[in-house]
């Protein structure tokens, strides 16, 4: 009867001790091989926290020249500075700076804030909300004021269970200036 443990040099197969050698090597091999694969695939992309962003390197500074809100919600535009230099600051985009020069100065445009009512409990309580939060935002050299980038209209909604207008609203803005980051990190 026929055994992998039989094999015997006579018969033209493997002795049980080459057989044994072989394997890990023959793994071994298909490992780098594999490995070297999936380097040669990945060459020239790179991280996109690591990409040069439309502020360049960093090193510039960025302050807002303004917000302009159509809504009637006095605190919104001061949430929006907030979470986009958070944002800014976190990502390295660019050193912040509050007032005077500044080598960019970008300017938010809230199309819109909506939050709409949309199921209700038994005793006509709203508990649930469509909350949406539509932005545009325009970055201009310090020095000559010229138009450097238009980021597009960028809109985040989101169906939440709070009843506070300043609650539904801070995780819109802060995902609001995450998307608007990403864009301005995308410099292709």
């Amino acid at each position: 009867m026929w055994s992998p443990t039989r094999l015997s040099p006579a018969s033209g197969s493997l002795a049980p001790g080459a057989a044994r050698r072989l394997l890990p090597r023959a793994a071994l091999a298909c490992f780098c091989l594999l490995s070297l694969s999936l380097l040669a695939a990945c060459a020239g992309y790179q991280l996109a926290s690591s990409a040069p962003s439309i502020l360049g390197d960093g090193t510039r500074t960025l302050k807002v020249k303004g917000v302009d809100d159509p809504t009637l919600h006095a605190w919104l535009p001061s949430r929006i500075r907030s979470a986009l230099r958070d944002e800014i600051g976190a990502r390295h985009l660019a050193r912040w700076v509050d007032g005077g020069s500044a080598d960019y100065e970008i300017q938010i445009n809230v199309v819109a804030y909506t939050t709409r009512q949309w199921m209700r409990d038994e005793l006509d309580d709203s508990v649930l909300y469509d909350a949406s939060l539509t932005i545009e935002a325009v970055i201009y050299e310090g020095s000559s004021n010229k138009e450097v980038w238009r980021s597009g209209r960028i809109n985040y909604s989101d169906r939440v269970e709070d009843v506070q207008e300043q609650a539904i609203a801070g995780d819109l803005i802060t995902q609001t200036m995450r998307i608007l980051a990403d864009r301005m990190r995308n410099t292709f």
